[in-house]
């Protein structure tokens, strides 16, 4: 192999080891990004999920967030089981959720159902052959609708409206509704109550709330809803609306991660989460509701094992999440720059102390270079290099850094490897000469 090929394959042996090591440090040092599907836009959940991304990147967290917008929890689900997300904020009687794995319950909202009061509609049964306007994100309460009419054995027309007072009062004038459904978000309470002052003023009509009273007995049946109240005043106003609890459904909305989701980022995140929630609330008051997700077995969404690490308090300490990293870590940069100083020396970048043993142990690889040429061309070549090697050697005899005694076996190495050379370049001329016409 000639000098040429040795350089060129020591360059990319340097380039090797600084692509791993550049690769590696980039690998520890860059922050993880999580995306969360999340919706609508302007939702308490949005809100919640953009400030605490917001806090993540102030503090320089290793974990991040990336807030993915969707219209909706039924959306938020297909982007996670997609893999276009990897968190994803959802209420639990969303469809199957089979790759979903709890991080925390973000909150619970009630279930609230309002028809006018000279209707006399004293509870869901009552909405037998009639019409419900239903408000929230696309299919996000088909679900619960579906629920509800299993339970009392009715069949009722379901009309999407928006959340619109001036809409929602046109449709309960024309008489195309007869009832309105929808999950009240619980911090929204003033909000909720000035659109419905707004739309009974449209409506002309008094408008009280339907209760839900075999809410316990739904709740069994079917666990992706909780047993609740509507508490009293909950909206405001005068007189307060409700007057008295009404007895309600709550849906919960979790933050769930992929299953596959790395437990350490989840850990993480489930802690700064914890640990923050009261200055995620200045920009998102829905944080204030914040809880641990359910560990038990039977969980809706049974919860991620990076989350239950934390919830067990077995977190695992810096040292004890990169001890071997610490361990094989020196090893291995040990390796990488021995390398890159062994190719740099030998490409000639590099300047290292020559001393007689040092010499004295590339004398047989020297031999074996001068045995291997064919060229004179190669023997120029090594005779620069020792050449090179004995000024470096007798600049530091100068400078007393060797002792003179010690020159004697160089000298000889040096006049020995002299007349190799010398030999080898009459027979490489002699072979040209034996091979010219």
């Amino acid at each position: 192999m000639t000098n040429f090929w040795r350089r060129i394959f020591a360059l990319i042996a340097l380039a090797l080891a600084l692509g791993l090591g550049a690769g590696v440090w980039r690998h520890f040092s860059q922050p993880k990004i999580l995306t969360v599907a999340v919706g609508p836009a302007n939702s308490d959940d949005a809100d919640f999920i953009n400030a605490w991304s917001r806090l993540l990147a102030a503090d320089g967290g290793h974990v991040r967030l990336k807030a993915v917008p969707t219209s909706g929890p039924v959306e938020s689900l297909e982007k996670l089981k997609s893999g276009q997300a990897m968190l994803a904020v959802v209420r639990t009687d969303v469809a199957s959720a089979v790759k979903a794995r709890a991080v925390a319950l973000l909150h619970s909202d009630p279930v609230v159902i309002v028809a006018p009061e000279k209707a006399k509609i004293e509870n869901f049964g009552r909405l037998k052959g009639k019409t419900i306007g239903v408000i929230g994100p696309p299919g996000a309460n088909d679900a619960l609708i579906e629920t509800l009419r299993r339970h009392f054995r009715v069949s009722v027309n379901v009309v999407e409206l928006p959340a619109v007072p001036a809409q929602i009062a046109a449709a309960f004038h024309d008489g195309k509704v007869d009832a309105l459904l929808f999950v009240a978000p619980t911090t929204r309470g003033a909000i909720v109550a000035e659109n419905w002052a707004v739309t009974r003023r449209a409506i002309g009509k008094n408008l009280g709330l339907v209760p839900i009273d075999e809410s316990d007995a739904i709740a069994e049946a079917a666990p992706a809803y909780e047993s609740g109240e509507i508490p009293a005043g909950l909206f405001g106003g005068t007189p307060p609306l409700p007057a008295e609890d009404v007895s309600t459904l709550r849906v919960p909305t979790y933050l769930v991660a992929e299953r596959d989701a790395p437990n350490a980022a989840i850990t993480q995140l489930t802690r700064n989460l914890f640990e923050n929630r009261q200055r995620i609330a200045g920009d998102a008051s829905v944080a204030r509701l914040v809880k641990a997700a359910s560990v038990e077995k039977d969980a809706v969404f049974p919860v991620h094992p990076g989350a239950q690490t934390y919830y067990d308090g077995e977190e695992t300490s810096f040292l004890e999440q990169y001890g071997d990293w610490f361990y094989y870590g020196p090893l291995l940069l040990g390796a990488l720059a021995s390398g890159a100083m062994a190719a740099l020396r030998y490409l000639g970048l590099m300047q290292t102390k020559e001393t007689s043993e040092s010499l004295l142990a590339k004398v047989p690889e020297v031999i074996a270079l001068i045995k291997a040429a064919t060229t004179t061309e190669e023997l120029d070549e090594i005779r620069a290099g020792i050449d090179l090697a004995v000024e470096r050697f007798t600049h530091d005899v100068v400078k007393g850094n060797v002792e003179e005694q010690k020159t004697a076996p160089i000298a000889l190495a040096v006049d020995y490897l002299g007349r190799m050379i010398s030999e080898r370049r009459r027979e490489i001329a002699g072979r040209a000469r034996e091979a010219s016409p």
